[in-house]
């Protein structure tokens, strides 16, 4: 049974390197997600670019969503970790070779929730917001090109970002707890869509952060996060 009055730090005890780390690490989520929340919203691009948001049917406050959400969750992070912790990126997640089985864990989980996505994409609060740039059944095809390819692009940044640099990266101080605490922000993103999908974001962000931590890589949480966000954009759009 865990015993939550006991073998906790001293509170009011100085911190070490890793506790130092953490903060840091944990103060960077909520500058970053505030960002995301105030700054690179599409929103906000149509506000303060009212001409550019109208080019390509409404694609470029799409694409600065994207980029914030790049840039946020994965350079800077990148930089934080190398340069700033002197750690190597592998150290958080950032590698691929990792066993046969974990890749076959990963598939199972990816056929396992698309049957979900199929479900999803059939109900009304679920069409509502996907696809998210909207435009896309009249915009020209290098436009949807473009968007698509930034759209998957932030989702490495995101596998990055919550499972290597939270969920793997606080792990040092915080053992499995770590993959809990990723667990929040991560789901707090999802507050925009439907509530369905948020709460299985709690879910995915446990079952993804844990397995991230077992086997030190994010490499397979891109695969599915890829393959599930793909499978609802095409099925949005009536290619499947």
């Amino acid at each position: 049974m865990l015993r939550l009055n006991q073998d906790l730090p001293n509170p009011h005890g100085p911190m070490d390197g890793a506790m130092r780390r953490t903060a840091f690490m944990l103060a960077y989520a909520a500058v970053a997600l505030t960002l995301m929340e105030y700054i690179f919203r599409p929103e906000f691009f149509m506000r303060h670019f009212p001409n550019g948001s109208r080019a390509y049917q409404g694609l470029f406050p799409h694409l600065w969503w994207a980029l914030g959400s790049i840039v946020l969750y994965l350079p800077i992070p990148m930089l934080i970790a190398r340069f700033g912790f002197g750690h190597r990126l592998r150290d958080y997640g950032w590698l691929i070779d990792v066993p046969r089985r974990t890749w076959l864990l990963y598939g199972a989980m990816l056929l396992a929730v698309l049957p979900l996505v199929f479900y999803a994409a059939s109900r009304p609060e679920f069409r509502a917001v996907y696809p998210f740039y909207r435009a896309a059944f009249i915009a020209p095809p290098g436009a949807v090109l473009a968007w698509e390819l930034a759209y998957l692009a932030q989702f490495l940044a995101l596998e990055f970002f919550f499972r290597g640099f939270l969920a793997i990266g606080m792990s040092r101080v915080m053992g499995r707890l770590a993959v809990w605490v990723a667990m929040v922000p991560y789901c707090m993103i999802h507050y925009h869509k439907p509530l369905p999908e948020a709460l299985a974001a709690i879910v995915a962000g446990l079952v993804l952060g844990e397995v991230a931590q077992r086997t030190r890589s994010i490499a397979g949480g891109v695969v599915v996060h890829i393959g599930v966000a793909l499978t609802m954009d095409l099925l949005a759009l009536g290619m499947l």
